[in-house]
């Protein structure tokens, strides 16, 4: 609903709709107050509603039990911050920018056990900053920029390594990395000399003190530079393969029961590699709880590029972690330090379409059947349909093939990997190329750049491994062929088709045949050399739905109806692009 011009009163029936876990109702013109119910909704986890020139006070946070994420930046909300934000046990980032907020910031936002993020910049607010924010370890950004907040600021966790900016704009603000001693601190200098000049007559006995003082602090030093030199040896021994170098950060986009630190030190213990490709190793690592999650570890980048190249993965990283879809594989979140970059993923149990296809016991695997490739070819177009046509901004997968191709223990299709491409590029050489060989849309070679229809193109080929059961790149095809030109050089044969399709899955069958020759077209219009000639997702959805399958073929040779026994969920008709 985002990104509209709704006006007028936002509907109460959101703080009643039991099922909601993501509202975005962003960029609109309601120009009313949130309704005092919005808190409510028992599985709400994100709410974003920034810029939509909503007014009035914030209700109060009661019932916010499930949430993890409340932007609500760039209104014109007025009033204090409800106290009984602590009922968020679960909330993660907090944004309440650029509105008009008064009052003093709650120390209860200090006491969320795993807030990570907070923006209260742009307000009025006055007070100091809570000294309770010392003891919140969890805290990665804190901006509190432009209000009228006084006194020090915190000492220790994140406040002594965040950038001045942090704080700019608040001129009673003192201490920690603002070149502005607090009062107390010169009131105590002030004393010190005072007392150095009362006991001048002792010079002797207060030498004696400095001195003792002196060796003490010193000692003190040492002992501490000794201790961090250690852990510092420890940690570069311990991550020797990876050169890792911590201190650990996870930005997480939903709940979750582990740390940083506990993926780091589960992935050094896995042997378990799931795959590898050009974008990274995808290892399945056990959390302490039990629970098992698939770890993207980036491929690396050059150093004197390193701040650069970190901020834009996590900018990326921030687009790709708001992606929510059914045939999309979900992104749990980012682990990052100063040299690695780890993306946390949703395990899939049947593994990749890659290994199903092409593997050792394809013949007897569980896609041996059209019914259930059909099945996944409409799953995969479902979700790069949502990332071209849904996402704002649009998504481009830029490396779409079948081991991208995940599924889950329902055999539906989940699409992974998307975007990923794009975040390994580098700004000091020519970006990494987008996509792997056999599925390189062809006008890749001469403009270098990808777009959606380029996923058109590789999406083609794909419906082609499904069809054929070969690989996008074989001998057979010749040297320099891909799976798209044998395709189109035997449809130009007489029995060319059949050599075409995948025996193994019932192609000897008249009507299965028809229904995989219906396919085959779908596949040669996408991969046509001309871009413009490509369908859209959309329309590739429209034309799959006529060529769904009639009867599902059983390993034992009988045949099912299964027209109207639901077993497919198609979605509506849509309209064709032009």
């Amino acid at each position: 609903m985002s990104n509209n011009n709704f006006k007028g009163e936002i509907p109460v029936d959101f703080g009643n709709a039991a099922k909601l876990e993501y509202l975005n109702i962003s960029g609109n013109s309601f120009e009313s107050a949130l309704p005092n119910n919005i808190w409510n909704s028992t599985n709400l986890q994100i709410f974003s509603a920034a810029d939509s020139k909503i007014s009035g006070e914030i209700p109060d946070f009661i019932g916010c039990r499930n949430i993890y994420r409340i932007e609500l930046q760039g209104n014109s909300l007025n009033g204090t911050i409800p106290w009984d934000i602590g009922h968020c046990d679960k909330l993660i980032q907090l944004n309440l920018s650029k509105n008009s907020l008064t009052g003093i910031i709650p120390w209860e936002i200090s006491a969320l056990p795993s807030i990570t993020v907070v923006d209260l910049s742009h307000n009025s607010l006055t007070g100091t900053i809570p000294s309770n924010f010392n003891n919140c370890s969890t805290l990665e950004n804190f901006d509190v920029s432009f209000n009228s907040l006084t006194g020090p600021i915190p000492s220790s966790g994140i406040f002594p390594n965040l950038h001045p900016s942090s704080y700019s704009g608040n001129r009673g603000l003192c201490g920690g990395v603002l070149e502005k001693p607090c009062a107390e601190d010169a009131l105590a200098v002030g004393n010190n000399e005072v007392v150095v000049r009362k006991q001048q007559p002792k010079r002797t006995a207060g030498a004696i003190v400095w001195i003792v003082a002196a060796a003490f602090g010193i000692g003190l030093f040492v002992l501490v530079a000794g201790t961090r030199c250690f852990h510092a040896n420890y940690n570069r021994k311990f991550n020797d393969n990876s050169h890792d170098i911590g201190p650990w950060k996870l930005t997480a986009f939903q709940r979750l029961n582990f740390t940083a630190d506990d993926v780091a030190e589960c992935l050094s213990v896995s042997n378990k590699v799931l795959g590898m490709g050009s974008t990274g190793t995808v290892y399945r690592v056990e959390m302490p709880g039990g629970e098992i999650v698939a770890v993207k570890k980036l491929w690396g980048k050059q150093k004197e590029h390193l701040i650069r190249w970190r901020r834009g993965v996590l900018a990326e990283v921030e687009v790709l972690g708001n992606v929510r879809h059914r045939n999309i594989v979900r992104l749990l979140g980012c682990c990052s330090n100063r040299e690695c970059t780890m993306l946390l993923y949703e395990y899939m149990p049947n593994g990749n379409l890659d290994d199903l296809l092409h593997g050792k016991n394809k013949i007897d695997n569980l896609i041996s059947d059209w019914f259930t490739r059909y099945k996944i070819a409409l799953g995969v177009a479902q979700g790069i349909c949502y990332l071209h046509h849904d996402c704002e901004p649009v998504i481009v997968h830029r490396d779409l093939k079948p081991s991208n191709i995940l599924l889950d223990s329902d055999m539906e299709a989940r699409v992974a990997d998307f975007g990923v491409a794009k975040l390994i590029q580098t700004n000091e050489s020519m970006s990494v190329i987008a996509g792997s060989y056999g599925y390189i849309a062809p006008e890749y070679a001469y403009t270098l750049q990808v777009d959606e229809k380029s996923d058109i193109y590789s999406y083609g080929v794909v419906l082609m491994e499904i069809l054929s059961g070969k690989r996008s790149v074989d001998s057979e095809f010749g040297d320099g062929n891909s799976i798209a030109d044998w395709v189109r050089c035997k449809i130009k044969s007489k029995d060319g088709i059949d050599d075409i399709l995948d025996k193994n899955v019932g192609a000897g069958c008249k009507s299965v045949r028809e229904e995989m020759i219906q396919m085959l077209r779908i596949a040669l219009l996408c991969t046509s050399r001309n871009p413009a000639d490509r369908p859209s997702m959309r329309d590739v959805m429209l034309m799959l739905q006529e060529a769904k399958p009639k009867r599902k073929l059983l390993h034992n040779g009988v045949a099912q109806n299964v027209v109207d026994n639901g077993d497919i969920s198609l979605p509506q008709k849509p309209v064709l692009e032009n």
